[in-house]
């Protein structure tokens, strides 16, 4: 019998014990939609292929997860392209947001770099800062952004971002109370950010 005999559920199940073959039949049939739902959402072929690769990375990798009591093989594998496709795009934006405004957080500081204490500080520092800016809403990241590594205030964040003045005011003041309770006091002073 041939992989092409098989259906879905078979076929994942020759994959949870590690057939290549089966992995490549499932490919066979449904590299060219993952690589065209991405292709939708990302608009670049590049990108788009290296979600379909690492979709299908991922079935391989996480095959003994899937349970067909929870919906159909493809209904799993298409959740898997979304989601990496999804990660994609945040990463973009986060890059985006991190060219136009001056910020980059995933460089290495070059302070302390003779000094491996004060340079693991720094790095750990600047990780928790990064990862609390990640846990605000994407209008509040933006003006903590913008008025913190962007040297921007209040009016000239409102004016460049087409918004009222109050509302701007209130997403930094949310923004700034959520990476208060993402930081932690420790951080928070070490870091001295004024936050």
């Amino acid at each position: 019998m041939s992989y092409e005999d098989l259906d879905d559920s078979q076929l994942l199940s020759m994959v949870q014990q590690r057939d290549r073959g089966a992995l490549e039949a499932l490919y066979d049939r449904y590299g060219g939609a993952v690589y065209s739902l991405a292709m939708r959402m990302l608009s670049d072929s590049g990108a788009a292929q290296e979600v379909t690769q690492d979709t299908f990375f991922n079935v391989w990798r996480r095959a003994s997860s899937y349970h067909s009591q929870r919906g159909k093989v493809t209904s799993w594998l298409f959740s898997i392209a979304h989601h990496r496709t999804i990660d994609e795009l945040r990463r973009r934006r986060r890059a985006q947001s991190q060219v136009q405004y001056g910020v980059d957080l995933t460089n290495k500081p070059s302070d302390g770099a003779d000094d491996p204490v004060a340079y693991a500080t720094a790095q750990y520092e600047r990780s928790q800062l990064k990862d609390a800016l990640h846990t605000l809403r994407v209008e509040q990241r933006e003006v903590v952004v913008l008025a913190y590594f962007g040297g921007l205030t209040h009016s000239e964040i409102a004016k460049h971002l087409n918004q009222p003045l109050g509302t701007v005011k209130t997403r930094m003041r949310l923004g700034l109370r959520k990476m208060r309770e993402a930081l932690g006091p420790q951080v928070q002073e070490s870091a001295g950010h004024g936050l």
